[in-house]
C-alpha cells in the first residue's frame, strides 16, 4: 500500500478536521502537550517502529520505509518564554525511518539523519511553528517490521551526540525500558470497519498490543473502551474481513451445542489457532451470575477474549475464564474438572450498543458442520499480543 494514495487520508489527522475523525486515526500511543522551553528534555517513548504503509519516495516524501496507519504520538508544541529549535529522533537496532506532518500541514521524512550517527532516522526544525505535530516511527525494511524503537523529542542540539556517543541519555531523563510480550489472548472482527472484542483482563495495563489473524502479520490495535465489571473490551485494527454474526434468539438452550476457536498457550500450541466443541453446562455463570454461562469446551490461557459460536456459526458468547482451581480446592477439597464460562451475547450487545457500535446478527440458523464453523473463526479470530 503506497503513502501516496494515502495522503488524503493521513491528512485527515490534522487538528482543523478532528470533527470528522475516524476512531482509527487516532495517534497509537497517546498525545503529549510540551511547551517551549520545557523541562525532562529529551522526551523519549519507547514504540513499536513500522506498518502496513509503504513509503514512496516522491516530491512529497523524501525518503522510503514502512510505517503505521495512525501516527504514534501526537504532540501539541505551544510558545513559551523563549524559541527554541524542534528535533525528532528514532533510534533502534535496525535501520529507522521518521515522518512528522507540522502544523502547516507540510510532510518530514527522512530515514537516515546524518553519516554520523548511522540508521538512525531524525527531523530538524530550525524555527519550528507551534501547533500539532503528527509523528510515524518506521522502518526501512519491511522483514524489520514491529520492532522496538525509542522516539526522542528534543529542544537540544547535541542530543545525539550524547546518546550516540556513548554519554547516554542526560540524566534528568531516566532510559525507558523497552516493552516485553507480557502475555496473550483472543479477539475477534465484529464490525466491517475493524472492531474486535476481547476482555478487559486481556489488554488491562498493556502499552501496546499487537492483533494478528492466523497466516498474516500482526498489526497494531489500540483500546477504544473497556467495561471491567463485565469484562469486555472494544478494540480496533486494520483489518477488513466479513465479521462475526450474533445469534438472531436472545436466549440459549440447555445443553445447545456449541463451537469455541482461540489461541490458547501461544508460542507452545498451534499458532494457526485451536478448536475445542462442547455444549452449553448451565445458563448461569458462578453464583447464578446472569452475565455468564457455563460451557463444556475446554480452555487453556490464551483461550481469553474468544468468540463462542452455536451450530450455525452464530456468535453466542465470550469466553471470559476457568474455574480456579485453589479457589474450589479450599471452598469444598475438590478440584473441578472441565469447567470453564463465557459472556453472554446480550452483555457483549449491550456493551457495543453503549458504545455505538453496529454489529450483524445471522440471518439463518441453519446448522453448519464444525470444519465450516472452524474456517469461519479462522477468518476472523486472531491472537492479542500485550506489551509493557
Amino acid at each position: 500500500m503506497r503513502l501516496l494514495a494515502l495522503l488524503p487520508t493521513l491528512i485527515t489527522l490534522l487538528p482543523l478536521q478532528t470533527e470528522a475523525q475516524d476512531i482509527s486515526r487516532d495517534p497509537y500511543y497517546g498525545e503529549l502537550d510540551l511547551v517551549s522551553g520545557f523541562s525532562n528534555d529529551p522526551r523519549t517513548k519507547v514504540v513499536m517502529a513500522g506498518g502496513s504503509i509503504e513509503l514512496a519516495e516522491s516530491e512529497t516524501l523524501s525518503c522510503m520505509g514502512f510505517i503505521g496507519e495512525p501516527p504514534d504520538y501526537r504532540i501539541n508544541y505551544s510558545e513559551g518564554s523563549d524559541e527554541y529549535q524542534l528535533n525528532f529522533f528514532a533510534t533502534a537496532e535496525v535501520d529507522t525511518v521518521i515522518v512528522v506532518n507540522d502544523p502547516l500541514g507540510a510532510w518530514h521524512c527522512n530515514d537516515d539523519f546524518s553519516e554520523q550517527y548511522g540508521t538512525t532516522a531524525g527531523v530538524h526544525f530550525d524555527s519550528p511553528s507551534y501547533g500539532i505535530y503528527d509523528v510515524w516511527t518506521g522502518v526501512y525494511s519491511e522483514d524489520d517490521n514491529y520492532t522496538e524503537a525509542t522516539l526522542y523529542i528534543t529542544e537540544q542540539g547535541n542530543l545525539l551526540d550524547q546518546v550516540l556517543e556513548g554519554s547516554g541519555t542526560p540524566a534528568e531523563t531516566s532510559s525507558p525500558q523497552p516493552p516485553r510480550n507480557t502475555g496473550s489472548g483472543t479477539a475477534f472482527v465484529i464490525t466491517s470497519a475493524g472492531h474486535l472484542l476481547t476482555n478487559h483482563h486481556v489488554v488491562e495495563g498493556c502499552t501496546s498490543l499487537t492483533f494478528q489473524l492466523p497466516g498474516e502479520e500482526p498489526i497494531q490495535a489500540s483500546v477504544v473502551s473497556t467495561n471491567q465489571d463485565f469484562d469486555l473490551a472494544l478494540l480496533r485494527a486494520n483489518v477488513a474481513v466479513q465479521p462475526a454474526e450474533f445469534h438472531s434468539q436472545s436466549r440459549l438452550r440447555l445443553g445447545a451445542e456449541i463451537v469455541v476457536y482461540g489461541f490458547p498457550l501461544l508460542g507452545d500450541l498451534s499458532s494457526q489457532g485451536n478448536l475445542t466443541s462442547g455444549v452449553v453446562s448451565a445458563l448461569t455463570g458462578l453464583n447464578d451470575d446472569l452475565s455468564t454461562f457455563q460451557i463444556s469446551a475446554q480452555i487453556q490461557p490464551g483461550n481469553s477474549g474468544g468468540p463462542v459460536f452455536d451450530r450455525a456459526g452464530s456468535l453466542v458468547g465470550v469466553v471470559v475464564s476457568t474455574a480456579n482451581d485453589e479457589y474450589f480446592s479450599a471452598q469444598t477439597g475438590n478440584v473441578p474438572q472441565n469447567v470453564n464460562f463465557a459472556i453472554t451475547a446480550g452483555i457483549a450487545q449491550a456493551f457495543l450498543d453503549a458504545n455505538g457500535v453496529k454489529y450483524t446478527q445471522a440471518s439463518t440458523n441453519e446448522v453448519r458442520s464444525i470444519a465450516d464453523i472452524a474456517e469461519k473463526a479462522q477468518s476472523i479470530t486472531g491472537a492479542v499480543l500485550c506489551y509493557r
